[in-house]
């Protein structure tokens, strides 16, 4: 196997996921930028190993492996050669422009983790249509909120709009940006993020911090990452500018505690 040829089609694969940028890929998968180097420039090229291909395969699944090591086929699966799990269409849009957003509700937010590995769950959920124009072009879901963990901010029976963030943006979510995170641990959670503290975990925030205190997500127990654009609410509450001059300062007091503890 000609190493240098698979470190050309590696580094095209880096071109087309991640702009080129060496470091964003290596950290999706959650390696040094030196592992992903030694494969493209280091000075004696070696072809991926197995744990660097199956979380190629896992965090990119369009990506045709095969031809990553051998070069046949295309670099990009076709559609005939995807899992069902890759052909899911969970948004679609009409041809007045409107956007069907699946809507998970308290029910079904309970069962995700059981279910979201299936077209049969979402195509089982109830559906709302918004204008494209107030939507970005990426994978869409309404979730409604549970509890008292972010009020003042959200309310128990709110719902939130949210994109899924492929796991290379991770790293580019800003502190104090609302997710909802998919995990293992937890199941579907809406929170504030910390997101600069350290490299290998998120760290997750209430606004109700009195009653629901911080805690920290290693990446590899995240499922998914949504962040959050718009909500829609029932509650309607007056804020004075003060309040929410009050509200800002008090969550940046409490990133800086974060980041002097880590």
């Amino acid at each position: 196997m000609n190493q240098n040829v698979v470190s050309q089609r590696l580094t095209a694969i880096i071109d087309y996921f991640a702009d080129g940028n060496e470091k964003r890929f290596a950290d999706s998968l959650g390696v040094k930028p030196a592992v992903i180097n030694n494969y493209t420039k280091g000075k004696q090229q070696s072809k991926p190993g197995f744990e660097v291909l199956n979380k190629i395969a896992n965090y990119y699944p369009d990506v045709n492996v095969d031809w990553l090591l051998t070069g046949r086929g295309e670099m990009l699966k076709s559609e005939s050669n995807k899992t069902p799990q890759e052909r899911w269409i969970v948004t679609t849009q009409d041809l007045a422009g409107n956007k069907t957003i699946p809507l998970i509700n308290r029910r079904a937010a309970a069962n995700f983790l059981s279910g979201y590995q299936s077209q049969e769950y979402f195509e089982q959920l109830d559906a709302v249509q918004l204008p494209s124009s107030l939507l970005s072009g990426k994978q869409y879901y309404a979730l409604q909120v549970s509890g008292d963990s972010m009020m003042p901010t959200l309310h128990d029976g709110d719902y939130v709009f949210c994109y899924r963030c492929d796991r290379t943006e991770w790293d580019y979510l800003k502190n104090g940006d609302i997710c909802v995170i998919a995990s293992e641990p937890n199941g579907l959670q809406i929170k504030r993020i910390a997101n600069k503290e350290n490299p290998n975990y998120i760290t997750c925030l209430s606004d109700n911090f009195q009653r629901h205190p911080a805690f920290n997500l290693r990446h590899d127990e995240i499922l998914e990452i949504w962040k959050v654009t718009w909500k829609l609410s029932s509650w309607l509450e007056n804020e004075s500018g003060s309040d929410i001059l009050s509200k800002l300062t008090s969550l940046e007091a409490r990133l800086d505690r974060i980041e002097m503890k880590s």
